[in-house]
């Protein structure tokens, strides 16, 4: 019986030997299915988030658009303002510069002394007094007023007014009145 002791003994460490190992590759297996699991589940939430952050940034970008759209229609629309009043103020102080060589002009001064009081040009001078005559035939036209009155404008600091109909000046004006047109002419 000793052997068969020993043989049956033999066998059932094998055996249990061989339980253990089966039950600690199974527990690794466990281990090894649930590790994979829970990097499958975090892929899973990586790839869900990145979705997310894809459609995110999508609509980011379309409001993006859209502000700078809009950005710019409204910058479109205020630079076209801003250039129509600047375009008026020029035609504005053309037409003031006009009327005040105009009124230099009535006062006895020649083109050739306006300009080089103005410090424009003579070709400048004589393009300023066509633009106060062809504002003064357009007053006529759509009024039927006085031309001297579309050409009137302050002289000198005390403001008195002159006008084309009032012939040379002789007063201690003339010297504002030339000042005036030129600072109107130098604009």
């Amino acid at each position: 019986m000793g052997k068969a002791a020993t043989k049956s003994g033999n066998l059932q460490r094998a055996l249990e030997a061989r339980r253990r190992a089966n039950a600690e590759r199974e527990a690794r297996e466990r281990a090894i299915v649930q590790s994979l699991k829970e990097f499958l589940d975090e892929l899973d939430k990586l790839d869900h988030a990145e979705q997310c952050a894809a459609r995110d940034e999508a609509a980011a970008r379309a409001r993006a658009q859209e502000q700078i759209g809009r950005i710019e229609r409204e910058l479109a629309a205020r630079l076209e303002r801003i250039r129509g009043r600047a375009a008026e103020k020029a035609s504005a102080i053309g037409r003031a510069a006009g009327a005040a060589a105009q009124v230099m002009r009535t006062n006895g001064e020649t083109v050739a002394g306006i300009a080089a009081q103005s410090g424009q040009t003579q070709s400048r001078v004589r393009e300023l007094l066509r633009l106060a005559d062809s504002e003064q035939d357009g007053a006529g036209a759509r009024g039927g007023g006085h031309a001297e009155e579309s050409a009137r404008i302050a002289v000198g600091s005390a403001g008195a007014v002159a006008s084309m109909g009032d012939g040379p000046q002789v007063s201690g004006d003339a010297a504002g009145a030339d000042a005036a047109g030129t600072e109107a002419l130098s604009a």
